[in-house]
């Protein structure tokens, strides 16, 4: 990852993202029976099983394609979880300078004719 844009369509925090926003939605237990909807491909075999409030307090280690290297730096930048990494605030402020820009005004006061 070396720019912002990179770093806001990161895998495998828009992964974490998921898992831990959609966890907030689980019903207490587990997935309804019946519930077919999974995230198999983002955790690693052993945990496909887990609930997603569960992946959410496993080691990033857990998310699908990271390994030793990738799981060190976010341990020295703090994140040791996958609920971690979708709270890893620089994740979070790169995606939003991403979004802001998509409404950034690129003329001058000028241009536009403003007063300010």
């Amino acid at each position: 990852v070396k720019t912002i844009a990179e770093l806001a369509k990161y895998e495998h925090f828009l992964a974490a993202r998921a898992i831990k926003t959609l966890s907030e939605t689980e019903t207490k237990g587990g997935r309804l029976k019946g519930s077919i909807m999974n995230v198999d491909k983002a955790v690693t075999k052993e945990h496909e099983a887990k609930t997603l409030t569960e992946m959410c307090e496993l080691p990033v280690e857990a998310l699908e394609g990271i390994g030793e290297l990738a799981s060190g730096l976010l341990a020295s930048l703090g994140v040791k979880t996958v609920g971690e990494l979708a709270e890893f605030k620089y994740c979070r402020w790169a995606e939003a300078i991403v979004t802001a820009a998509k409404f950034e005004e690129m003329m001058t006061d000028k241009e536009r004719k403003v007063d300010r």
